[in-house]
């Protein structure tokens, strides 16, 4: 792979425009990339990407392209 690494800056006011807060945007893209590999990996196409889960979860949540719920919990999970 000749790939290139290159850092990318997300101010957080962009990341505020997409979701209510910080911590909010980083736990959808966490889980959007957590998504993607396990789609790579049960199609076995892991070792092909060119570029990281985390990328295109991030560049997916930036580019609208996400819908994200809360799913309401339960009141026996409910922390007292």
């Amino acid at each position: 792979m000749n790939a290139t690494k290159s850092t990318q800056y997300i101010s957080q006011e962009r990341m505020r425009d997409v979701a209510d807060n910080i911590y909010e945007a980083v736990m959808v893209t966490a889980m959007e990339a957590r998504r993607i590999n396990l789609h790579n990996k049960m199609l076995g196409t892991q070792d092909d990407r060119a570029e990281k889960v985390t990328t295109q979860a991030l560049d997916r949540l930036l580019g609208n392209e996400l819908n994200y719920d809360y799913q309401p919990v339960a009141e026996d999970e409910a922390v007292e």
